[in-house]
């Protein structure tokens, strides 16, 4: 299993990726937005979040409206200072929790898409593909709206953009709409998933 493609010769294909949740008012506001517009995405959630009170019962209703789930750590540490077992801790913990969540092509973001030799070999060993990015919203820096337009023009530059954001900055849920909407009023675009 990977990445579904579309095939629009001279088109853009986006994939939108969405790291560090799931929050508890702002993740389901975002996936009102995402039911609204009839777009998939694939949210990259940490072990703690999804322990907390709610935080499970967000991740059942992404994954049951047909969004991927993916593991994005227990405490979302930088990976490349812990101990090969520590790293084993972060995605085993998350791993239990999301379980039910998980196809059999798992996905895996490190946090700050910091990864080296050891942080490989776990990820490779449990079976995870690693999923980076090629556009970064940096909507953590950029907050109001002001990530948008950075974002659509580097969308525009590639054919194929793997998008992230975070579901847990009220700048950047507030405003998806209108990301939505700048993105698509681009010819020829097209959101992909993950199959």
């Amino acid at each position: 299993m990977a990445q579904t493609y579309g095939t629009l010769e001279g088109g853009r294909e986006v994939l939108l990726t969405f790291d560090d949740g799931p929050h508890l008012t702002l993740t389901p506001k975002l996936l009102d937005c995402l039911k609204e517009n009839a777009v998939k995405g694939l949210f990259f959630v940490v072990g703690e979040r999804v322990a907390a009170k709610g935080g499970k019962a967000i991740v059942q209703r992404a994954f049951d409206e047909g969004h991927r789930i993916g593991n994005h750590s227990y405490a979302h540490p930088d990976l490349t200072k812990l101990s090969e077992a520590k790293v084993l801790d972060q995605l085993k913990r998350t791993e239990d929790l999301i379980a039910e969540f998980l196809t059999d092509h798992k996905l895996f973001r490190p946090p700050f898409g910091a990864h080296n030799p050891t942080v490989d070999k776990v990820v490779r060993e449990m079976d995870y593909h690693m999923v980076l990015w090629t556009v970064d919203s940096e909507d953590w820096r950029n907050k109001s709206d002001g990530w948008i337009d950075p974002s659509v023009a580097s969308i525009r530059r590639r054919g194929y953009s793997t998008f992230l954001c975070h579901d847990i900055h009220p700048t950047t849920v507030n405003n998806f709409s209108q990301f939505l909407k700048t993105i698509t009023a681009i010819p020829k675009v097209n959101f992909v998933s993950y199959a």
